[in-house]
């Protein structure tokens, strides 16, 4: 192996194992509970809570001294900007399908002739003034270029690191040691050695800061021992399929998980103040004024005052079943089964309450004001930001609310405590977890989450997104129609006679369905012989749900003929269709896109007879 690919491997295993727990080999296993997080409110085994807000304190700090480090040769200019960005560095969601085999694949590739470069020659190549724009990472510098526009978190957040080390933003982004795509993709960016010197003084920097400062992942809440595992910092973790319709409302440890940062931690002292910031800004009534910032706070107190609403509600990960995409051609993003979808009851108060609170004096005539299109942004204690249009945010049948309860008790840490964000029928990443702000604006929030390539669905042919313009390309909101199979019983009395391949035996299956914008579902189709036949199923859960407001899934049963197959096995596919119509498509190849988004085709299952 060469020094520069010997020097990247161990950094993967070096300094992290120090501050990170369980970074490596995490996808499919069970979840664990994290070291010291075992009183009320997910805080410390001796009852106190310290403050992480996402603030990444160690990561800061590191960026802070590796930039104005001598030996790292950083210019002052580019220390200020990154000394302010590293708070929030890129969001890159976790890669799919890990390869174990990497790390000795790479000792085969030839670096041996590659040049030598200083920091301070990355430095000057930061893509300023047409530049070229360099990076580097282990040991190894990249010339990320034409990357740029095509990493998931989005091209502001990537730049954040331009001509400069990654070390710091992947410290606390360990999206990127989830598996081995980041690395495949850079391996065809290298262009040469890092000097040792320079890289040795980051190197020795990152292992004092993981001595020396608290891991940015050392409070998370504890979890159950049931959900798979597809990466643990941040923790991104999915239901089971024979766990799945258990129980209609999924109880809330088994809710899925989706995070793309380490969870806030709030002291008890920040919990007794919190307030929730509100902007009227582009709604301001008499008495406010436009763009005043923060125009008006409101306190839990207050908020719980407001009549209480109490929605059932089904959210789903937008890359749900990403795994099922990358069978046609790899995508980047968590290789998620069916299992990243859940339903709760949540209770809180009307964003239109919370709004006339704060002086709006009529939510819903904001949407016609002026002709301009309104928006309503929110805003995370970890940064994170996302907006809705304010046609449904101020809908009376659209039930949006700030939710402060979840299945009857406080929202739980991992699930947005204090304040979250519900917005029944549409993609979960809207549903905005930690909401500490709330923004009336004539545009939609700006980031990665909701203006990037993060939730942008590209056309099938497009793989590099410098070829089209994503501005013109809407977020994802209002989702599909989607299905899954998750029991399949087969009559073990079975002679042998009848388990032949080609015969017909009744398979008695069930499973979920739910549509986006709450539209019911009137359907579910199940097929035991590749869409030949078909056999209706029944609903037996959900399906009395209102007119248009069906924001939750339906679970279904079915008794189907399914013909034997020459590997012994049956495989059912499930299809379902909603008040409109709409109805799943049979294949996945047509949808396919680079992000692994929407993935709503049958969803097939196996089973031996």
């Amino acid at each position: 192996m060469t020094p520069m690919l010997s020097r990247v491997l161990r950094t993967r295993s070096s300094w992290l194992a120090k501050g990170a727990r369980g970074v490596h080999s995490v996808v499919g296993r069970p979840a664990r509970a994290s070291i010291g997080v075992l009183s009320k409110l997910d805080g410390n085994s001796d009852g106190s809570t310290q403050y992480h807000h996402g603030k990444a304190a160690a990561v800061a700090a590191v960026a802070a001294a590796l930039l104005s480090s001598s030996s790292w040769g950083r210019e002052n200019d580019w220390k200020c900007a990154m000394e302010a960005a590293v708070p929030h560095p890129s969001p890159t969601p976790s890669a799919v399908n890990p390869s174990e085999n990497f790390e000795n694949e790479a000792e085969d590739l030839d670096t041996k002739s590659l040049p030598t470069y200083t920091s301070k020659q990355v430095v000057e190549h930061n893509g300023k003034d047409g530049k070229a724009i360099w990076m580097s990472y282990g040991g190894v510098v990249y010339d990320v270029t034409n990357f740029i526009h095509n990493h998931p978190g989005g091209s502001e957040r990537i730049m954040l690191a331009a001509g400069s080390a990654v070390e710091p933003y992947w410290h606390l982004y360990r999206q990127h040691f989830a598996s081995d795509l980041p690395m495949r993709l850079m391996e065809e960016m290298m262009i040469g050695n890092l000097d040792e010197k320079d890289q040795e003084a980051i190197d020795e920097y990152m292992e004092k800061v993981s001595e020396e400062n608290e891991d940015p992942y050392a409070h998370e809440p504890r979890r159950s021992d049931v959900l798979i595992v597809h990466g643990d910092q941040p923790m991104n973790a999915e239901v089971p399929a024979d766990v799945l319709t258990g129980s209609y409302l999924t109880p809330t440890d088994l809710f899925y998980i989706r995070h793309h940062h380490p969870v806030p931690l709030m002291t008890q002292d920040e919990i007794d103040n919190f307030k929730l910031d509100i902007d009227v800004g582009a709604g301001a009534g008499s008495g406010q004024d436009k763009g005043t910032g923060c125009a008006f706070q409101v306190t839990m107190e207050e908020l719980k005052k407001l009549p209480k609403v109490e929605i059932v509600a089904t959210l789903q990960c937008s890359g749900n079943r990403r795994g099922d995409m990358n069978s046609v051609k790899r995508t980047s993003g968590t290789s998620w089964s069916q299992g990243a979808i859940s339903t709760a009851k949540w209770g809180g108060a009307r964003l239109t309450d919370v709004l006339k609170l704060a002086g709006v004096e009529d939510p819903v005539a904001l949407t016609e004001q002026d002709g301009i299109q309104k928006h309503v942004r929110f805003e995370s204690l970890d940064g994170m930001r996302a907006s809705i249009h304010m046609e449904k945010a101020t809908n009376p049948y659209g039930d949006v609310i700030i939710a402060y309860e979840m299945n009857d008790e406080p929202l739980p840490r991992d699930h947005g405590f204090p304040l979250r964000v519900i917005v029944p029928g549409y993609a979960a990443v809207r549903n905005v977890k930690w909401v500490n702000k709330i923004e009336i604006a004539s545009s939609e929030a700006t980031g990665a989450w909701q203006q990037g390539l993060n939730y942008k669905t590209l056309p099938p042919n497009v793989t590099d997104a410098k070829k089209i313009d994503l501005a013109k390309m809407p977020s994802m909101t209002e989702v599909a129609v989607f299905s899954g199979i998750t029991n399949m019983d087969i009559d073990s009395s079975l002679k042998s006679k009848q388990r032949k391949p080609g015969s017909t035996v009744t398979v008695k299956a069930s499973g979920w369905a739910w549509s986006g914008g709450g539209r019911n579902i009137v359907r579910v189709d199940i097929t035991g012989d590749g869409g030949e036949s078909w056999a209706t199923a029944n609903i037996v859960k959900g399906g009395d749900q209102k007119f248009g407001r069906a924001w939750a899934w339906v679970f279904w049963e079915c008794d189907v003929p399914a013909v034997i197959r020459k590997d012994g096995t049956v495989q059912l596919s499930s299809k379902a269709v909603d008040l409109a119509f709409n109805s799943q498509p049979e294949s996945v190849a047509p949808a396919w896109n680079v992000r692994g988004l929407g993935n709503n085709s049958w969803h097939s299952a196996a089973r031996r007879v």
